[in-house]
């Protein structure tokens, strides 16, 4: 079976994002796949942004209650670290430089890219956690 494109069923490649599963979008190409992940990324930003604002709501209306306001805090931090994340990985795909590890400078496979869209290193590059580090 062919497509529009001219090319065979068979060289399609499915690409399935884990926080939503009924998304499978089927790629011919890397610039494809990409294209996806601008798409995932601009959502996840639009999500992020929208947490921020509901979480800065909460604090205003629930001053005083302690845990509930290091709770809050927490998770506006961790918002605001991903939301730069993403900010990132656009503006590294605005200049063709997303998908790159930024230290060895070679493709960081789909793979990792479609569980984590602001990846910024290879799995060979990916700093390991302080625990995991050998002394």
């Amino acid at each position: 079976m062919t497509g529009t494109s001219g090319r065979s069923a068979t060289a399609l490649r499915p690409l399935a994002f884990c926080y939503r599963k009924e998304l499978i979008v089927y790629v011919t190409s890397r610039q494809d796949e990409l294209g996806v992940l601008r798409i995932v990324l601009e959502e996840q930003y639009e999500r992020h942004t929208t947490q921020l604002a509901l979480l800065a709501r909460q604090a205003r209306q629930l001053p005083g209650e302690q845990t509930d306001l290091a709770a809050t805090s927490a998770l506006t931090a961790a918002s605001r670290r991903a939301l730069g994340d993403i900010a990132r990985a656009l503006h590294y795909l605005e200049q063709g430089r997303y998908g790159t590890c930024e230290e060895c400078r070679d493709d960081i496979p789909i793979e990792l890219l479609a569980l984590r869209p602001a990846a910024r290193f290879c799995t060979t590059c990916q700093p390991q956690p302080d625990h995991q580090r050998r002394p």
